[in-house]
């Protein structure tokens, strides 16, 4: 099964629709080969939703959390360049880890490669 869904519905800011279509694709098989590959994408998606609720602590842990799974598979896996996503997460926690709450920041959309 590919992420194909799960991107479509982050990029269209349904983080909890995503997180829920890439936890069905990765749930047969959690123990393969792209088990933390789900998992960052999974834990990007909840991020975002820690944002989105203001939760700096949830939003830090779990954004910090899903770059850590997603760097072995850098730059691109399964036809998604990553290395942008994850460039603009660490950014994200840059921003959320100033004093001051940083207002609607953009969010990172995921690149779907050519072909």
């Amino acid at each position: 099964m590919s992420p194909g869904k799960g991107v479509r519905l982050f990029n269209e800011g349904r983080y909890w629709d995503a997180h829920e279509a890439w936890e069905e694709v990765w749930m047969p098989d959690r123990w393969g080969p792209d088990r933390g590959f789900y998992k960052g994408l999974i834990q990007v998606a909840a991020g975002c939703i820690h944002y989105q609720r203001r939760n700096r602590r949830g939003a830090h842990n779990k954004w910090a959390g899903g770059i850590g799974y997603l760097r072995p598979y850098l730059p691109d896996h399964h036809g998604l360049r990553l290395e942008p996503l994850v460039l603009r997460v660490e950014e994200l926690l840059a921003a959320i880890d100033a004093e001051a709450w940083p207002e609607n920041l953009p969010l990172p959309l995921i690149v779907e490669e050519p072909g």
